[in-house]
């Protein structure tokens, strides 16, 4: 695993309305690689919010988001979306095919190689079940298949909204370990969450 050019992600003067239902009003902070930083906050308080407009899948109503990687200015939202891994409640898995299918589909999308495929899935811990259909795993086993698409292309930017949800302690464990593999790697980790076993992960603690 390569070591990451520098990163830096800057949120500036952030509004985000659904509606006319204001979430995030005046939000700013800036961010580097190598930090891991826990959001958190009350329901509703715009914790997921903010790991979707930095992974480029909402826009923002007012302010800007710039990122770099190395002397590269990546902030179109398009490139963002290229740059960051993902794990969210909202994220959907092909129940239909397995874990291997499933990280090859969107190896297919990117036109990535799919040659750590295997090696993920070891990661995460699922060496023995990745040939089975999602559609039998446990809400445990689903999450780390999550997981494992978030570190498939080993991202310069990691997003973890509720990684830990239905994971045993084991699982936990391995939300630990791959976020010191980021931040060993020079990668960023942002960590949207109010349970205390994330929140201890994080060098920096952003309260909305």
């Amino acid at each position: 695993m390569n070591d990451l050019q520098s990163i830096q992600l800057k949120l500036t003067g952030i509004e985000k309305r659904y509606g006319m239902r204001r979430v995030l009003r005046d939000f700013s902070f800036l961010a580097e690689g190598g930090e891991v930083v826990a959001i958190t906050g009350a329901n509703g308080s715009g914790k997921s919010t903010v790991v979707k407009l930095v992974a480029g899948l909402l826009r923002a109503s007012k302010g800007q988001i710039a990122l770099t990687v190395g002397t590269a200015d990546e902030s179109d939202p398009a490139r963002r979306r290229r740059l960051c891994g993902y794990v969210s409640p909202d994220l959907t898995l092909y129940t239909e095919l397995t874990a291997r299918e499933n990280l090859q589909f969107f190896c297919d999308v990117r036109g990535a190689s799919p040659e750590n495929i295997a090696s993920t899935l070891e990661r995460v811990g699922l060496s023995g079940r990745e040939d089975d259909p999602i559609g039998q795993y446990s809400s445990g086993l689903r999450q780390r298949v999550k997981l494992a698409l978030a570190v498939l292309f080993e991202p310069p930017v990691l997003l973890l909204d509720e990684a830990g949800l239905a994971l045993d302690d084991k699982g936990v464990a391995l939300v630990a370990e791959l976020v010191a593999e980021q931040q060993k790697r020079g990668g960023l980790t942002l960590i949207a969450t109010n349970d205390s076993r994330e929140v201890v992960l994080a060098q920096r603690i952003i309260a909305l």
